[in-house]
């Protein structure tokens, strides 16, 4: 990747099966069924750990000029944060130099993989799920006025489809210069082995559904699919439903150690396994009482008592 806006075009389109160390990813983008551009793009650099979905916007020149940027940024900060800070200063002043780009920006979600932990910064409508042994969801939050009406109003994606606002992003990568990251949604996931990620645009999510594409990671997770054959199902399935966005799907499969946040407590070592085995009681706790039939039991045993010594009284000369 030479510059910010040059690709080959089977480096826009798809990236194939990438595998580095534990982590196998591969991604895919497409214009979809009704576009004539794409704006969307993606970072699949598996050596650096650092993956990204990127969603253009501005007209065809402003949205592919932004993702671009935002590209670039990531690859070059090598960090989800400093790199989405960094494209926000660079899209920013890129649209004030040139008026032909006026308004341009974008969208995106980045992950970076370390010692077997997802760190994540998310900007606007892109997503990121993750998939494992548990079970599926989404660890991003839309940052649209639809999901805004959706949190406030306590509605389920089904209650929320027919809201309004659903393409009106409240946050972006160009539109202000902004101070600080707070303004940067970011968190710190743990992957099982075997856990998988997607990344993925608007247009893939909005084309496939939320319950089909939950089961869809779900067995490929259970069934270990190659991320390369995900990521062309997913594709593939969306243009069959007519896509009317861009759509974009990055999957990464997290193949090694289990972080430590997440290891069981080691098991007591075993010095000598020929060694006979010890069972010792756990000793009674100093204030600890008697239960109820302690109590019954030392009850009868004075009564007994008692009715001992007067009968030794009496029949005693």
């Amino acid at each position: 990747m030479s510059s910010a806006t040059e690709l080959s075009e089977e480096q826009a389109e798809r990236t194939g099966a990438v595998e580095h160390g534990p982590v196998a990813a591969a991604a895919r983008t497409n214009r979809g069924a009704v576009r004539s551009d794409n704006q969307d793009t993606y970072l699949c650099a598996a050596e650096a750990g650092l993956f990204a979905v990127i969603d253009g916007m501005g007209g065809q020149k402003g949205g592919r000029t932004a993702a671009a940027l935002a590209r670039e940024s990531l690859r070059e900060a090598g960090d989800p944060v400093k790199g989405l800070v960094r494209a926000n200063e660079r899209i920013y002043e890129a649209s004030r130099a040139d008026r032909t780009l006026d308004g341009m920006g974008c969208v995106a979600s980045a992950v970076r993989l370390l010692e077997g932990t997802a760190h994540i910064a998310h900007v606007g409508d892109t997503r990121v799920y993750l998939a494992g042994s548990a079970g599926c969801e989404q660890l991003t939050c839309d940052h649209t006025v639809a999901a805004s009406m959706q949190e406030k109003l306590g509605l389920n994606n089904r209650g929320a489809r027919e809201l309004g606002g659903r393409n009106q992003v409240m946050r972006d990568l160009g539109g202000k210069l902004r101070d600080g990251t707070r303004w940067i949604d970011t968190l710190e996931v743990p992957l099982e082995q075997g856990a998988l990620l997607l990344l993925c645009s608007d247009g893939l999510y909005d084309s496939i559904g939320a319950d089909d594409l939950f089961a869809r990671l779900r067995r490929a997770q259970r069934e270990a699919t190659p991320p390369v054959r995900l990521v062309d199902e997913l594709i593939e399935t969306a243009l069959e439903r007519g896509a009317k966005d861009n759509i974009t799907a990055l999957v990464v499969r997290h193949a090694g150690p289990v972080p430590r946040s997440m290891e069981a407590p080691p098991s007591p070592a075993v010095e000598d396994s020929t060694a006979p085995v010890v069972v010792q009681e756990t000793p009674a706790r100093k204030d600890a009482r008697p239960d109820g039939g302690a109590r019954a039991w030392i009850l009868a045993f004075l009564v007994g008592l008692a009715m001992g010594v007067v009968l030794a009284a009496l029949l005693l000369p």
